[in-house]
């Protein structure tokens, strides 16, 4: 199993993996910055160029995403893919019914309500809340204790902030930055940086 990404998101992917019952062994840490590795105390083995990359999918395709911006997310994706990879979602939730249940990462005490669409590459972060018929577009990020109420919708590559309520029925198009702590209360589908109570575009 390889886990795509040795920072600080990459961590608490393994900690999950191991406190599921997957051996440390079995855990190899991949990162193209080969400076993470030098004096690392890294709980598992790690590799940082596509020939080592290829030959260990070749001996087991899963992969996880370490990393949590959706840009680095995406691309790790579509690398890992691209050299025989399969994404394996870490899926820990209360309820989960959104179809897929090995294209996104969904971290420890989550929770997923009924009829929601979740895309893949999604990271749905530590105690983080997707309620009923919302949608979330590939790649996004859900911060930890982020709520995303009922029905509303995000696109693709987004990030919402750690504490961020997503007001029912919103919705917010590709590559949204939600500030933490934010409430977002109508819908903006331009491409912005929202903060505040309510959520207004940050001026550049």
């Amino acid at each position: 199993m390889i886990i795509a990404g040795a920072g600080g998101h990459g961590l608490e992917v393994h900690h999950v993996l191991i406190n599921s019952g997957m051996p440390a062994a079995e855990i190899i840490f991949f990162d193209q910055d080969a400076s993470k590795f030098e004096n690392s105390e890294l709980p598992s083995q790690g590799i940082f160029n596509l020939v080592e990359l290829e030959q260990s999918l070749s001996e087991d395709p899963r992969f996880v995403l370490g990393v949590g911006n959706p840009v680095h997310r995406e691309k790790l994706f579509l690398l890992l893919t691209s050299l025989g990879g399969s994404a394996f979602g870490i899926q820990n939730v209360i309820t989960n019914e959104s179809g897929d249940s090995t294209s996104f990462d969904a971290m420890p005490f989550s929770f997923i309500g009924p009829e929601t669409t979740i895309g893949k590459g999604v990271l749905i972060n530590t105690r983080a809340n997707v309620h009923h018929e919302c949608s979330v577009g590939d790649f996004s990020e859900i911060g930890p204790g982020a709520m995303l109420l009922g029905a509303s919708k995000i696109g693709k590559r987004c990030r919402i902030g750690a504490g961020a309520v997503i007001l029912p029925g919103v919705e917010l198009g590709d590559e949204m930055i939600v500030g933490a702590g934010a409430v977002v209360t109508k819908t903006l589908l331009k491409s912005s940086v929202l903060v505040g109570i309510p959520a207004q575009p940050l001026s550049s």
